[in-house]
């Protein structure tokens, strides 16, 4: 900070010729010999932040007594009140207010509407109200910290000091707080009118409310501007408005306007002190303390300079801009590397080092001194010689495979053991990586639990036998219909025309079909012996064509069904005998499980 100040001190020193200020006699005063400017403290109390005021102004009231604004000054009464203002900051202070006074009014001061003379009402009310406020000091900074420049010379050496000075002007501001109120009202009615308007019930109800005192939270808000009669004076002039939240400041509200609450103005002058110690440096440190008051200084030197900041005051340093020791006046000790270690106790003199380390550096700064560090650029571990492990899992980084997440050595070589489908099966034993399985299938799931992985489950979601592919197995019921349409499916004598006897079993075979979705069905058609072998053929084909397109009618879809014709190949029968070819002309229906896919 000192040598970012230098340029503009010295130009304006240069331009203008500050006066130098007057000082104690001693070293002080000393006349210099050569011109040589430095920096010096820069201050920045703030003095003075408390003050204690007397308030002195007038209330003014509004609401049912009261309904033209501010255009009637009969309606102006006195009051008083103490106040105390913090300065949290140069802009900012807080304001604890007490004040007392009284607000009324009378429908004989109002000539319109005409309404009012008739009524003939009026009040008063006595008012105490207590609030805290925070306030606004719009040109705080430049009264509390006007920067100024304090030259005062030093042996051969001639130094500027910035300093806090207090500028009185004249300063607006503006406040919002609340307010604790209290009021007792009292109201005169005109008993006639009251009667009359039929208001006598509810002037009644409002006399009972309004007799006890009444504590109510008021809103705080206004504004002001404060006068600097001195330093430690101050005059002001603000004025504001009180929203109450009640309508019974005035004492009539059911007679009157029970929905519009009364408030009341608030005008007056501010006297006020500020204390504080007197601090004509504006170090901080009070005049009756500060071995040099008129020049800002360190609580550490009483108040004086120490331009070097090494504990010695500039009037008692031999060396004031090069910190040093009070065995050498001030003055530093012999430190080729400027580490704070002298050379001769310095096993690094030209390297800058640590203390701790008698003068050799910690480049990284992981407490391993360079020379026994094997990562000196990288902060480390103690235990790595200095390298680091930067996930901590005891690997250092140059061996861990995954220097930045944790894992065991063994196997992993630093790596996690990961899960990616958190099925408590780790990824390198897992078959199924991307979806949750169980472990006695390597990771892979089993999603209808019947004991069949759903890579090999042809029905992955009915449970089923191991043994039929992990699909339930066909009822005994539905295989007997299955057996028994070989000899209920009929057809006219050398057609492929099904006889309406067989409808009933090929709908029960529609229906298996729907029930078992998993399965596929071949229809085979077969004949006797009896006549050509090619038309045999031919009408076997047809026959077995014939069973599934009825069954397609049925709504099973076709691609679930083949057909074939065998002719008279494959004989269950002698043909030799009436009813061996009665067996060997039939259509045969077997289910068949639809083949995994993937």
């Amino acid at each position: 900070m000192r040598h970012f100040l230098k340029i503009p001190a010295i130009c304006l020193l240069l331009a203008s010729g500050v006066a130098v200020a007057q000082v104690p006699s001693g070293k002080y005063s000393f006349q210099p010999k050569e011109e040589t400017v430095y920096f010096a403290d820069t201050a920045r109390y703030f003095e003075k932040t408390t003050e204690l005021g007397l308030f002195l102004g007038t209330f003014r009231y509004y609401g049912d007594l009261s309904p033209d604004g501010l255009s009637n000054p009969k309606n102006l009464k006195p009051s008083a009140g103490l106040f105390v203002r913090k300065h949290l900051w140069p802009q900012m202070a807080l304001r604890g207010h007490a004040i007392f006074g009284k607000i009324a009014a009378r429908d004989r001061d109002y000539t319109e509407p005409f309404w009012r003379q008739e009524r003939n009402w009026a009040f008063e009310t006595s008012i105490s109200e207590i609030s805290l406020q925070a306030e606004w000091d719009i040109f705080g900074k430049k009264r509390f910290r006007r920067v100024d420049t304090l030259s005062y010379e030093l042996d051969r050496y001639k130094q500027i000091a910035y300093i806090n000075r207090f500028k009185s002007m004249i300063a607006p501001y503006l406040y919002v707080g609340g307010s604790l109120v209290m009021s007792k009202a009292t109201t005169t009615f005109d008993q006639q009118y009251l009667e009359i308007s039929g208001l006598l019930a509810r002037a009644q109800a409002d006399q009972r409310l309004a007799s006890s005192t009444q504590k109510n939270i008021a809103l705080t808000i206004g504004g002001g501007v404060n006068i600097d009669l001195s330093r430690k004076w101050m005059l002001g002039l603000e004025g504001g408005a009180r929203p109450a939240f009640s309508d019974y400041l005035d004492g009539v509200s059911q007679s009157g306007n029970p929905n519009k609450p009364d408030w009341y103005w608030v005008f007056g002058l501010n006297l006020a002190y500020r204390i504080g110690k007197q601090d004509r440096d504006g170090d901080g440190i009070p005049d009756q303390r500060d071995k040099c008051p008129e020049i800002p200084g360190y609580g550490r030197t009483m108040g004086c300079p120490d331009a070097d900041h090494d504990g010695i005051a500039d009037k008692d340093d031999e060396c004031p801009h090069r910190a040093g020791v009070a065995y050498l006046g001030g003055c530093p000790v012999k430190d080729v590397d400027n580490d704070g270690v002298p050379d001769v106790d310095d096993q690094c003199p030209t390297l800058p080092g640590l203390a701790k380390f008698q003068g050799c550096p910690d480049t990284d700064g992981d407490g391993i001194e360079d020379r026994q560090d094997s990562c000196a650029t990288i902060a480390g571990l103690e235990a790595f010689h200095g390298c680091p492990d930067t996930d901590s899992d005891g690997i250092e980084d140059k061996l861990d495979a995954c220097p930045n997440e944790k894992g065991p050595w063994e196997y992993y070589y630093g790596c996690p053991v990961r899960d990616t489908d958190n099925d408590g099966v780790e990824d390198k034993l897992d078959a199924c990586l991307l979806v949750p399985g169980k472990l006695e299938f390597y990771g892979c799931p089993d999603t209808d639990s019947d004991g069949v992985e759903d890579r090999m489950d042809v029905c992955p979601t009915l449970a089923g036998a191991v043994e039929n592919k992990g699909c339930p197995v066909v009822e005994k019921k539905d295989q007997a219909k299955l057996d028994l349409a070989v000899k209920a499916v009929k057809f006219q004598t050398g057609k492929a025309v099904l006889l309406k006897q067989s409808n009933k079993i090929l709908s029960d075979i529609a229906g298996i079909l729907t029930k078992y979705p998993h399965y596929n069905l071949n229809v085979e058609g077969h004949t006797d012996s009896a006549g050509n072998d090619k038309k045999n053929q031919v009408l076997s084909e047809k026959r077995a064509q014939a069973c599934v397109d009825f069954l397609i009618k049925k709504g099973i879809d076709k691609s679930r069904m083949t057909s074939k014709g065998f002719g008279e190949t494959k004989p269950v029968a002698d043909n030799k005998t009436a009813a061996g070819r009665t067996q060997n002309r039939r259509v045969e229906f077997k289910l068949v499980l639809i083949e995994k896919k993937g």
